[in-house]
């Protein structure tokens, strides 16, 4: 998801996440929002193919969690509390909890896997500052991007500070192992237009 560009609010201008999830209620239920240091986004609509991979992922992890029994839960993308910056409150495409049951709550503090889905209109800034900031959520074990633009996905893993491992095509998988998981790229792509490419 995109983030726009943004100036720096001066302390006393920025939300607290208890004002931005007020403020977010009083919106229509499909904007998307998120609270970036203190300030409220609007996100532009995904397109469909970015649905489509998140959805893919979600259901590949699901699957995995039944056919192992595992105690973790892949979920939607919530807002996500990240301890280095007490003002924000992004809203991660994908994420793996630990608990492995669901609440009424807008907010995770929880979050052993990460995927963002990368626009066309992704900045290099916006994916420095995700990269830092969910780095700091407590018990994130990967970070994942996933390209749109091509059969590609990065893993940065706290294992090795945050290093990018990077695979290409669909014969590639993103070994996750915090969750004991190997993701094909060819089920994150699948019914793509990059599963027909050569």
């Amino acid at each position: 998801m995109a983030m726009p560009a943004r100036r720096s609010l001066a302390p006393e201008n920025q939300m607290t996440i208890e004002e931005f999830l007020a403020f977010a209620e009083t919106r229509p239920q499909e904007e998307r929002w998120e609270l970036i240091e203190g300030a409220p986004v609007l996100n532009p609509s995904p397109v469909r193919m970015h649905q489509l991979i998140a959805g893919n992922i979600a259901a590949f992890l699901l699957g995995e969690k039944e056919r192992v029994g595992a105690q973790w839960l892949p979920m939607l993308g919530v807002g996500t509390e990240v301890p280095i910056s007490p003002q924000s409150l992004p809203k991660p495409d994908v994420y793996v909890q630990e608990d492995g049951e669901a609440d009424m709550s807008h907010v995770t503090g929880d979050a052993i896997v990460i995927f963002e889905i990368l626009s066309r209109s992704n900045s290099k800034a916006d994916q420095a500052w995700r990269r830092r900031v969910y780095s700091s959520v407590p018990n994130c074990r990967h970070y994942v991007t996933v390209s749109l633009k091509a059969a590609e996905v990065t893993v940065y893993d706290h294992a090795t500070q945050w290093v990018a491992r990077t695979m290409t095509g669909l014969a590639s998988n993103a070994d996750l192992p915090a969750i004991g998981v190997s993701l094909p790229l060819a089920r994150i792509y699948r019914w793509t237009p990059h599963e027909r490419l050569p």
